[in-house]
């Protein structure tokens, strides 16, 4: 049966070499000194180099994980038959959150709350505290199971402090479980890691009040496809080591609502759009190939009896999809009342250009604002290094931006795909800051939105530049206003 889980290519040349041996052997007679290299010769013919846990010396090479996708793999190790673990993240026991994030986080939470949202944050489990049965020595002794949850927990009562909702974990890290909260190679949660933690996000939406004015939805949810999961983790020894363990089958489901929503009443606005949006990492995404689906937004509407939208992004990191919702449509008319954040506690969030641009986002940009200066220009086909001047801020003007800690560019792109590049910004007493910008790929917007820091309050700006670390095709519309933060 292993021979079938093979690629084909593999299987092929293990069946050719298997009977090129055989005729081999059956054209020359055995010799007694073969001794232990026939022995040997015959067990990797059969297989023996494939059994588990298939790994190899280049695993414990931090070349290895020098670049490219293996750099999120940092180091792997293998666990009980069947389990792989990332040493770096898995393994992590400290889940620390330093000052400035706090106070940006904080900001984050009063700027949400003064537009109606409350923020929701889940904080996804790591693998080591899911699984640490899982570890071998020495790495079981090596690695704190205490000092993790007490971490965990600890920067869970931070986030409440700092004004969130933040469900209550500690029933999940400490139960027992009937079934496994993470695929055993692969860094996603199963249906089942899904459902536990929805249950603790519902429990602690509704003890607040104020969700009794959304209006409720039943949801049922039933048996799905079974989900096929070679692993991201199983994949990478597969690519550095040469074999691997084959799929993991699970149990998918899916969500759906117990009565059919009427189209004609939804196209009429006899229903009322949701109220709650959901953001978050590949965990959380409704993605096309369903066995990739692992239904944590339908375990919520689920529990929670009301309808959400999804805006969980895959390869966008701990903060791509925010982005994306701060920036919709549905965000900035004032939709929303509750945003659920499924955020794994790893993610340390200490990017402070990241929040230089969500912070801003999240209370709407210069719409609200007193204007400072705006222009509209058109920036010519470019190469990478290249720069472009997109606000000129000169005359009597310039002295409008002088003695604010804070300014707020609110650009525009024609072209959404634009996500690389830098932004110069160039005050009168000589100083610039020069903040390099990488947009998740996912992203499907040109609107962009940036906190300008000047460095002294007696500075006056007198212009920003683009410089561009992708090549510009086409030209491109950039419309640009400068406003108070």
């Amino acid at each position: 049966m292993w021979l079938r889980q093979l690629p084909d290519r593999v299987r092929w040349l293990l069946i050719g070499g298997g009977l090129a041996l055989a005729a081999l052997a059956a054209a020359e007679p055995n010799t007694s000194h073969a001794g232990n290299d026939d022995a040997e010769a015959e067990a990797v013919l059969r297989g023996a180099f494939l059994k588990p846990p298939f790994t190899c010396e280049a695993l414990s090479d931090p070349a290895t994980y020098a670049a490219g996708s293996m750099a999120s793999m940092r180091q792997l190790i293998a666990g009980e038959t069947y389990w792989y673990f990332r040493s770096e993240v898995d393994l992590q026991q400290s889940f620390h959150l330093d000052e400035a994030s706090q106070v940006a986080f904080a900001e984050l939470v009063s700027r949400l709350a003064q537009r109606g949202v409350r923020l929701v944050v889940m904080l996804q489990p790591t693998r080591g505290l899911m699984h640490s049965d899982a570890l071998l020595s020495p790495w079981q002794e090596q690695y704190s199971l205490a000092a993790a949850r007490h971490s965990f927990l600890k920067k869970a009562h931070t986030l409440r402090a700092l004004g969130a909702i933040v469900p209550d974990m500690e029933p999940v890290l400490t139960g027992q479980h009937e079934k496994e909260y993470f695929f055993r190679r692969d860094h996603h949660w199963t249906p089942y890691g899904a459902d536990v933690s929805a249950r603790q996000v519902a429990a602690a939406m509704l003890a607040d009040p104020a969700l009794d004015e959304l209006p409720e939805i039943a949801f049922e949810t039933h048996p799905d496809i079974l989900l096929r999961k070679m692993g991201t983790m199983n994949v990478a020894v597969s690519s550095v080591c040469g074999n691997a363990y084959g799929f993991q089958w699970v149990r998918g489901t899916v969500t759906s609502p117990v009565e059919r929503i009427d189209s004609a009443d939804a196209l009429f606005g006899d229903v009322a759009a949701p109220a709650i949006a959901l953001v978050g990492t590949s965990n959380s995404d409704n993605r096309d190939e369903r066995y990739k689906n692992y239904n944590f937004h339908g375990y919520l509407q689920q529990y929670l009896s009301r309808d959400i939208v999804n805006f969980a992004m895959t390869g966008g990191g701990a903060t791509g999809s925010l982005e994306d919702l701060l920036l919709s449509d549905a965000y900035q008319s004032g939709q929303f009342r509750y945003l659920i954040w499924e955020l794994p506690v790893s993610y340390a969030l200490e990017d402070q250009v990241v929040w230089r641009q969500l912070l801003p986002e999240a209370s709407g940009g210069c719409a609200d604002q007193t204007l400072l200066a705006s222009e509209k220009v058109t920036v010519p086909v470019a190469s990478i290094d290249e720069r472009a001047e997109v606000l000129a801020n000169s005359g009597q003007n310039r002295h409008l931006t002088a003695g604010k800690d804070h300014l707020l560019l609110d650009m525009n792109f024609s072209d959404s795909n634009f996500k690389q590049f830098y932004v110069l910004a160039y005050y009168d007493d000589g100083q610039r800051e020069k903040i390099r910008i990488r947009r998740p790929a996912r992203l499907d917007t040109g609107r962009f939105m940036l906190r300008l820091d000047p460095p002294s309050r007696h500075s006056n700006l007198l212009s920003v530049l683009l410089e561009f670390e992708q090549p510009v095709a086409a030209a491109m519309e950039v419309e640009v206003s400068l406003c108070d933060y």
